[in-house]
């Protein structure tokens, strides 16, 4: 299909339905840092099927729609996830059918060879009684691409940081095999797993998956402001400003007003800041 900025607002994102199951919600806790050391019994909850707790940022892997950009036109293999926001209604439920539904929102171009910026909104509620769960709006950069013209209404863009000291620091070690485990929660793409993939898409080895990282930066705000792990999310946002390497630590920096959190995530061995602009609601 021809490539233009209506044709891309204008494509029928498909509906995606699932049911999740422990199974499903303990391994997905367990990719994004959750139970990392098995003799915390905080965090148990989230790992054991006994009296089992959902992780807030569940939702990001439920009824996804899949790679349906690969069909609009764009370079696949140069397109990443740039930014990410997640708004949580209520705990993921377990053993209820889901169903989710997609519209694109924007399309932002920067011009012929810069790239451009396409976001698109996900509704998850419960497949019979359409009670929301979550909503998440995602925007990819289409590295590869640009030129197409512009459409639609973009998202509001997410605050700096402030400038002051954080309240919080809390490191985040990323195993090795990170994106080998996360890959199960369903994000198959090569980028991640394969260095051949990952050198057509422009990266020197495979990147974490984006939503690993962000994972952890939702696992990490809690069990750094409440170790008891009580305390819940309701909201959580960041940009991806640079791909993160499994076997690094990231270094999650915290500005708590409130039940109002801002944060961004560093790797300071390559003094890179991976997340920024990050936003979250405690509940």
């Amino acid at each position: 299909m021809t490539l233009s900025a209506q044709s891309i607002l204008d494509y029928p994102v498909p509906q995606a339905t699932h049911v999740v199951t422990a199974r499903d919600a303990i391994l997905y806790a367990l990719s994004v840092g959750y139970g990392s050391n098995a003799l915390d019994e905080k965090a148990l909850s989230y790992v054991y099927e006994r009296d089992l707790v959902t992780a807030p940022t569940l939702a990001n892997i439920v009824a996804h729609p899949g790679p349906w950009m690969q069909q609009t036109g764009v370079d696949w293999a140069r397109l990443v996830h740039s930014e990410h926001r997640l708004t949580i209604h209520r705990p993921v439920p377990l053993d209820v059918r889901l169903i989710s539904r997609s519209r694109v929102l924007s399309v932002v171009d920067r011009g012929v060879e810069k790239g451009m910026f396409v976001s698109f909104e996900r509704l998850i509620t419960t497949a019979d009684g359409d009670e929301p769960i979550a909503t998440i709006v995602q925007t990819n950069a289409c590295r590869g691409d640009g030129g197409c013209g512009s459409a639609g209404s973009a998202p509001e863009p997410l605050p700096k940081v402030p400038d002051g000291e954080p309240d919080f620091e809390f490191n985040v070690d990323i195993p090795a095999n990170a994106a080998l485990i996360y890959r199960l929660n369903g994000d198959l793409n090569p980028l991640h797993v394969d260095p051949q993939a990952a050198s057509r898409s422009g990266f020197d080895r495979p990147i974490l998956h984006g939503l690993c990282s962000f994972g952890h930066a939702g696992y990490a705000i809690v069990a750094a402001i409440d170790p008891g792990m009580a305390t819940g999310l309701s909201a959580i946002a960041a940009r991806f400003s640079a791909p993160t390497f499994p076997g690094e630590t990231i270094t999650l920096q915290i500005w708590r007003n409130g039940a109002e959190i801002r944060f961004r995530g560093l790797v300071a061995s390559r003094g890179a800041i991976i997340l920024d602009n990050g936003v979250a609601r405690l509940s």
